[in-house]
C-alpha cells in the first residue's frame, strides 16, 4: 500500500483546531479571554487563553473568501513540578511577539524573582528544561515535550494580530504514563488506540460565519469543566496534576464519532491552520 504522509503532531492551531491523539479532530472556540486546561498530567499542566477575533479567510478575489467571527489561542501558561520538588511556572504571550517574530517567555521557580528567556536560550531546573529557539518555546519533562509557536493572524479584521499554536508530544509510551493525562486534548491519550472526532465548524463556501464548536463529543463533561480560575491554576474537575493514580477517560461515554487510529498518529497532539479547509472544500 502507498505510504501515508505523517499525521500532524497533536495540539491546537489556527482558529483553534485540535489534533487529538490517535488521529481524532475537533474545533474549540472557547470564550473571550477564557483560560482552559488543554493538558493535565502528573506534575505538568498546560493552560491556554482563547480570544475572540474577526478575520477574513482567503483574499477578496478568492472564490472561498469569507468573514469569520472566530477565536485564537493567545497565551500559554505552563506549571511543572520538578523531580526535586520545585515548581516552575512559564508563560508565553502572543501579544509580546514583535514584527520580527522574535519570541520570549517569562518564568518563575518557586517564589524566586521572575526571569525572561529570549531567543536561543535554555534554563534547566532539575528534570525540567525550558528552551527558546528563535521564536518557539519548548518545555521538556520526563514524560512530555510541549511546544508553543507564534503565528501572525492573516487578514485580521478585529482582535489579536498574533496568535499561538501549541503541540504536545509524549516522551514515553502511552502505557508508561505515571498517570493517564486529561485536559481538553490530553484526555485523548486514553490507551484505547481509537480516533475520537468531536464537533467541527462547518464553514460556508463564502459569506460570513461565526464559529461555535467546543469539541463536543470528544471531551468528557462540558466545556466549562475545563475553564481555569487563573493562568497557573492546576485544579479542575479532571485534574491529574497532583495525583498518583487515575483511570483514563471512559470512551464509551463520549458521543463523538469513534474510528480506527490513523497510521502514525500516536505521537503528538495540538492545535491546524483552517486554511486546510480550502483543501477539504475542494474534496467535499
Amino acid at each position: 500500500p502507498p505510504l501515508l504522509p505523517p499525521s500532524p503532531p497533536v495540539g491546537a492551531n489556527g482558529d483553534p483546531h485540535l489534533v487529538l491523539a490517535h488521529g481524532g479532530k475537533a474545533d474549540f472556540r472557547g470564550t473571550d479571554k477564557g483560560i482552559y486546561n488543554f493538558l493535565s498530567a502528573k506534575n505538568l499542566s498546560l493552560n491556554v487563553m482563547t480570544e475572540f477575533a474577526d478575520f477574513y479567510l482567503h483574499d477578496t478575489d478568492h472564490p472561498r473568501h469569507k468573514l469569520v467571527h472566530g477565536s485564537f489561542l493567545t497565551q500559554a501558561h505552563i506549571v511543572a513540578r520538578t523531580g526535586g520538588g520545585r515548581t516552575v511556572r512559564a508563560s508565553y504571550w502572543a501579544s509580546k511577539i514583535g514584527p520580527l517574530n522574535i519570541g520570549w517567555m517569562n518564568a518563575t521557580i518557586d517564589r524566586q524573582q521572575a526571569f525572561a528567556l529570549g531567543p536561543h536560550t535554555t534554563k534547566v531546573v532539575d528534570d525540567v528544561s525550558l528552551h527558546m529557539d528563535y521564536s518557539s518555546l519548548h518545555v521538556t519533562t520526563g514524560e512530555w515535550e510541549l511546544a508553543v509557536m507564534p503565528q501572525a493572524v492573516q487578514r485580521s479584521v478585529a482582535g489579536p494580530v498574533r496568535r499561538i499554536d501549541v503541540q504536545m508530544t509524549p516522551r514515553v509510551a502511552e502505557s508508561k504514563f505515571s498517570v493517564p493525562p486529561h485536559g481538553v486534548i490530553g484526555q485523548s491519550w486514553d490507551g484505547d488506540n481509537k480516533a475520537v472526532f468531536g464537533e467541527e465548524d462547518e464553514f460556508p463556501v463564502r459569506g460570513e460565519y461565526t464559529t461555535s464548536a467546543m469539541a463536543e463529543g470528544a471531551v468528557e463533561g462540558v466545556p466549562t469543566d475545563y475553564l481555569m480560575s487563573s493562568p497557573y491554576a492546576t485544579d479542575f474537575k479532571y485534574s491529574r496534576f497532583g495525583l498518583s493514580h487515575a483511570s483514563p477517560r471512559d470512551v464509551s461515554k463520549l458521543t463523538g464519532r469513534v474510528g480506527a487510529a490513523a497510521p502514525l498518529a500516536g505521537n503528538g497532539a495540538g492545535v491546524m491552520e483552517k486554511e486546510i479547509e480550502l483543501l477539504a472544500g475542494q474534496v467535499a
